[in-house]
């Protein structure tokens, strides 16, 4: 299979065994009796990219897996509440939206299991983790820099490339407060580090999907927070804004 874009050319460089590679992320909004999924172009077009770099790494004989994440908390990352609860939603019998399962028809895999993460799972692993360092005392480095804002939640030092990092936002009467997108993207990091060492992503950020993606910069804090966690899963992620 010939890669035709320079995005794709860039991540086929990047190819290592057991790998995940990601791409589509969209955002399921929650309204009265029924769900509505932000896909656009762009979106489809990163789903594209993945599927055409997992059929290049099966190709070199790469141990790798297709995969998307989801917004299922009803908010994007700046936003500060949601509401699902109107609607019932089932994660485990949830079907792709049919401009997704195209892109699978046509790159030949529309049978194989790609693989969903759900960022409200991400959500709550990140925050288990943030728990976790904040109690083991053989963490104290890592400790170290994570410290709190009475009012304002947890945030940890990146003295070398963003400085003051988020991870929670303080509200209600939960002391360690709600997670912030660099936290939930570390979640996911974490996760995927389960059962691979390296994760490729392609977001799409263009203008008209600002729905889906707000702020870019959150998903690589993400990938910084989760190496400053101790995670060592090696995260290479594409953006483009055009195509």
């Amino acid at each position: 299979m010939a890669l035709q874009s320079n995005i794709l050319l860039e991540a086929e460089k990047l190819l290592k065994n057991n790998i995940i590679i990601t791409g589509g992320h969209f955002r399921i909004f929650f309204y009265e009796g029924y769900i509505k999924e932000s896909i656009n172009s762009g979106t489809v077009m990163s789903f594209s990219y993945a599927a055409d770099l997992f059929n290049s790494a099966r190709e070199k004989g790469l141990n790798a897996d297709l995969g998307i994440l989801i917004n299922d908390m009803g908010s994007s990352c700046d936003e500060k509440s949601c509401d699902s609860s109107s609607v019932f939603f089932s994660r485990k019998n949830y079907k792709l939206p049919s401009e997704l399962l195209n892109v699978l028809k046509i790159k030949g895999l529309f049978k194989y299991p790609y693989k969903v993460f759900w960022e409200k799972n991400s959500r709550n692993r990140g925050k288990k983790e943030l728990f976790k360092l904040l109690h083991l005392k053989n963490k104290e480095k890592i400790k170290d820099k994570i410290f709190k804002i009475e009012h304002l939640g947890y945030f940890i030092e990146d003295i070398e490339h963003f400085g003051r990092i988020i991870l929670t936002r303080t509200e209600g009467h939960d002391k360690y407060g709600t997670p912030a997108c660099p936290l939930i993207m570390t979640g996911l990091n974490i996760l995927q580090a389960n059962n691979y060492e390296k994760s490729i992503n392609f977001y799409y950020i263009g203008e008209d999907n600002i729905n889906n993606i707000p702020n870019y910069h959150a998903i690589e804090k993400g990938k910084i927070v989760t190496q400053l966690f101790g995670s060592k899963i090696q995260i290479e992620n594409l953006y483009f804004n055009s195509f």
